[in-house]
């Protein structure tokens, strides 16, 4: 029972203690936000240049894709691809269950 009261009583503290200091705290704030914005920059700038190098990368390697095979191979694989696509095999039917009998039942 006496925890909550403890909590109060310490929270109240704190607030007092951030009211006393408040210039020092404000500053910290203003500090900590300054730093943020610099590190949300440099982590823009960074991936920024990441993607420009990897699409660029990768175009390169598209073109050299496109320029590797003819239509006419293209085409022959499509068809390829569609000849020889598997089948599915045949599902098992399922049999019906059957009821045990009675012992001494039904005669």
């Amino acid at each position: 029972m006496a925890l909550p009261f403890l909590a109060g009583l310490a929270v109240g503290g704190l607030v007092v203690v951030a009211f006393n200091n408040r210039k020092k705290v404000k500053s910290a704030l203003e500090c900590g936000l300054e730093k943020g914005k610099e590190a949300a920059k440099d982590v823009k700038e960074f991936a920024t240049e990441k993607f420009e190098k990897i699409s660029s990368e990768v175009k390169q390697e598209v073109k050299k894709r496109r320029t590797r095979r003819a239509p006419e191979e293209i085409e022959a694989d499509k068809k390829a691809k569609e000849t020889t696509k598997k089948k599915r095999a045949p599902r098992a039917k399922k049999v019906p269950a059957q009821t045990p009998e009675v012992a001494g039942g039904a005669e």
